[in-house]
């Protein structure tokens, strides 16, 4: 008698229902970890291409007499002089790489399709799409500059006029959806104070574009400031009110130290 081949044993129903339990817990404990390695390497991304135009803007104002870079860029469908945003100044003349002004960061659907984005218009923009995930702190902008819409000779336009570069916030991260998201700069002396102060700001720029959390003064973001340096930041060490912020070079100087303050 020809012996016959030991049968192969297949798994059960329930080893197999078992493997696949086990490769499921597997998948959601690493699947957390691997989307918070990616976050934080994302933000950190980010705050390279922030470092990177901060430096380009003051190789652009060491060339310019100490003028600042301006905004231009609306929040409504009226053109304001887009070819003088900082955006197109610091690409056309050669002092950024046009690849550093969107962060990785940034999930905004109003890019064009031939840029990777949804092709969604900005809201109230007449039809045009996000052209950087970076904006400009309007206090240093001469446009949108809310004390010289008062006086012009207060505009903060240049090295000069700016006390304290270090604690003053000149790029910052633009909101990914609304009107804003199609703007080069926010309108911070409108944020008001309080619990709400991080609420309203985030309509205007992304507050919780580091932390991906609902808005609040824990939030984070990533903030570049005059003297090149970048930080990731909560709102609450960048603003308070109107009288306490790194924003307005009114009163940026002395931040730390009422922040610090008991």
């Amino acid at each position: 008698m020809t012996p016959q081949p030991p049968r192969r044993r297949g798994f059960t129903l329930v080893e197999l229902l078992l493997t696949i339990a086990l490769v499921a817990a597997i998948v959601s404990l690493v699947l957390p970890a691997f989307r918070s390695m990616r976050q934080r390497a994302q933000a950190t991304q980010c705050l390279s291409n922030m470092r990177q135009l901060q430096a380009a803007s003051l190789a652009y104002s060491h060339d310019h007499a100490g003028w600042l870079i301006d905004a231009r860029l609306p929040h409504g469908g009226i053109d304001q002089g887009s070819g003088a945003s900082f955006i197109e100044v610091l690409a056309q003349r050669g002092y950024a790489d046009t690849t550093s002004i969107r962060s990785p960061l940034d999930a905004s659907p109003h890019w064009a399709v031939d840029l990777g984005g949804e092709g969604v218009p900005v809201p109230n923009s007449g039809g045009a799409f996000r052209r950087s995930s970076y904006g400009l702190n309007n206090h240093l902008a001469r446009e949108f500059s809310p004390w010289a819409a008062i006086d012009a000779s207060q505009a903060t336009d240049r090295l000069s006029k700016v006390p304290d570069h270090a604690n003053t916030v000149q790029l910052l991260f633009m909101c990914e959806t609304g009107e804003f998201a199609g703007a080069d700069h926010p309108h911070v002396e409108g944020w008001g104070a309080g619990g709400q102060s991080p609420v309203v700001a985030a309509s205007e720029v992304a507050v919780s574009a580091v932390s991906r959390d609902a808005p609040s003064r824990a939030s984070r973001s990533n903030w570049a400031f005059l003297d090149g340096h970048v930080e990731t930041a909560p709102f609450a060490a960048i603003y308070l009110d109107e009288e306490q912020n790194r924003l307005d070079p009114r009163v940026s100087p002395v931040f730390s130290r009422i922040a610090a303050a008991p």
